[in-house]
């Protein structure tokens, strides 16, 4: 057995000193080269960097290792307690996982994984490693057999697996909600207890969960950090981000499975449900109405407590809703937004537009079910109603007088007031009603717009007409006629001034 020299010793200390833990590790590959091309040669040497040790009976004489010839890096001394071993070649997957274990444990020292992507995303030093290092990188080596989605952990995988299978082993004891993941059933859990832990700190609202109080405080701070990409329009959630987009796409992904209609946003799908099942599921607490739609209740509720939240800013008019303030608006702009395409009218409100769409069509919808008339609104077909059923609801309160409909008690009270809103402007004569000026102007202007059909006569008012249509026919009716009967007295008004009585 042969021994190097001091010289190489100290040659084998320099290197081992500038390789550092590398060099250990291709010394050990060598190493096991060259013990399967040729039996190892073996010699005693001192050990490095202690004082020197004397060799004695009970302890066994130390190696190193020879390269083999031809190599030109000199062989490297290993220094360890106790006997050595046998030293074993890693191959390169072994190699790997021993980096990334080593890493890995960096990472959780340093920072989470998704900081560590978050550092790597914008640039900067990754977790364990300088400016020239590399970037630390949370390896996915756990991999879906049914999407192939990449896990960092064999437990994160078990839990994704459950999304394919359906599988949901955590159960709320207090109701049938099960989930896939146990923070979820915590979380779910608050529902029943109330307990909202996560409180804003700019108001009094609370909340069961934290990224509720997260997008919350965006109201306080007025940031909209989801912006459109089609318009300015900004929102605070993506999910409102999202459903603004379809307004620009045109695409409605919620259809109605009974008729045809289709709705951007799936709650607007769930309340068109409710016209086709005519569930009302909003009631009021004060009357028996029930409501589809939740804002409809509460538009109710304001009947009942009086409550006119909508106010004018041009007159004292106050509105139970805010469409009606609007409405009301253009009333004192002048502005009528609707107009006819067929003439030249002109309204305020849409549905006014519709109404009188339908005169010149000669539509009428709406149809009398105890006599063949029929009527361009609804309202005139319940006005007519009362007329059958004999019901004369608007009472006048000064005097036992019944109408049929709230402007002929309006008009019929000017007549206890003595009040006559109605003047002319050609002359000093003023009028309960609005027909009474338009028909007075008439002799103003000399305009008879009455014809007669039998001769060349013209009459400023219909009655008149009428009243000079039975001199044709040879009868001149009174109110004050009466009928014809088998042993009565029948007068017939021949006259202003006088009477023919004859006995039947």
């Amino acid at each position: 057995m042969s021994h190097l020299p001091s010289s190489s010793v100290r040659d084998h200390m320099k290197w081992a000193g500038l390789l550092g833990c590398e060099a250990v590790l291709s010394s050990m590959a060598l190493m096991q080269a060259s013990s399967m091309a040729a039996p190892p040669k073996k010699m005693v040497a001192p050990l490095g960097h202690g004082p020197p040790q004397r060799e004695g009976p009970d302890r066994a004489p130390q190696s190193h290792m020879i390269l083999p010839s031809g190599m030109s890096c000199p062989p490297l001394l290993i220094r360890k307690e106790g006997e050595f071993q046998t030293p074993r070649l890693l191959d390169e997957k072994e190699m790997r996982a021993n980096e990334d274990m080593q890493q890995k444990k960096k990472n959780r020292k340093s920072v989470t994984p998704c900081k560590v992507r978050e550092q790597e995303g914008r640039g900067g030093k990754g977790a364990g490693g300088d400016e020239n290092g590399p970037s630390s990188k949370v390896q996915k080596n756990f991999i879906c057999d049914h999407c192939y989605g990449a896990f960092r952990s064999g437990y994160h995988l078990k839990r994704h697996i459950l999304i394919h299978t359906g599988e949901k082993p955590y159960a709320c004891a207090v109701c049938d909600m099960r989930f896939i993941q146990r923070y979820h059933l915590e979380r779910h859990s608050l529902i029943h207890t109330g307990v909202k832990p996560y409180a804003c700190t700019m108001c009094d609202m609370r909340f069961f969960q934290r990224y509720h109080l997260e997008r919350h405080k965006l109201t306080h701070t007025g940031v909209k950090p989801y912006a459109c990409s089609l318009c300015d329009m900004r929102f605070f959630q993506r999910y409102h981000l999202a459903r603004h987009t379809l307004t620009h796409t045109g695409v409605k992904p919620y259809a109605c499975s009974m008729c045809d209609m289709r709705f951007f946003q799936r709650y607007h799908l769930a309340r068109h449900s409710l016209t086709h099942t005519g569930v009302k599921p909003y009631a009021c607490s004060m009357c028996d109405m029930r409501f589809f739609q939740r804002y409809h209740l509460a538009r109710h509720t304001l009947t009942h407590t009086g409550v006119k939240p909508y106010a004018c800013s041009m007159c004292d008019m106050r509105f139970f809703q805010r469409y009606h303030l609007a409405r009301h608006t253009l009333t004192h702009t002048g502005v009528k937004p609707y107009a006819c395409t067929m003439c030249d009218m002109r309204f305020i409100q849409r549905y006014q537009l519709e109404r009188h769409s339908l005169t010149h069509t000669g539509v009428k919808p709406y149809a009398c079910t105890m006599c063949d008339k029929r009527f361009f609104q609804r309202y005139h077909l319940a006005r007519h109603s009362l007329t059958h059923m004999g019901v004369k609801p608007y009472a006048c309160t000064m005097c036992d007088m019944k109408f049929f409909q709230r402007y002929h008690l309006a008009r019929h009270s000017l007549t206890h007031t003595g009040v006559k809103p109605y003047a002319c402007t050609m002359c000093d004569k003023r009028f309960f009603q609005r027909y009474h000026l338009a028909r007075h102007s008439l002799t103003h202007m000399g305009v008879k717009p009455y014809a007669c059909s039998m001769c060349d006569m013209r009459f400023i008012q219909r009655n008149h007409l009428e009243r000079h249509s039975l001199t044709h026919t040879g009868m001149r009716s009174s109110p004050g006629a009466l009928p014809a009967r088998s042993g009565t007295v029948a007068c017939r008004i021949t006259t202003n001034s006088s009477l023919d009585c004859h006995v039947i």
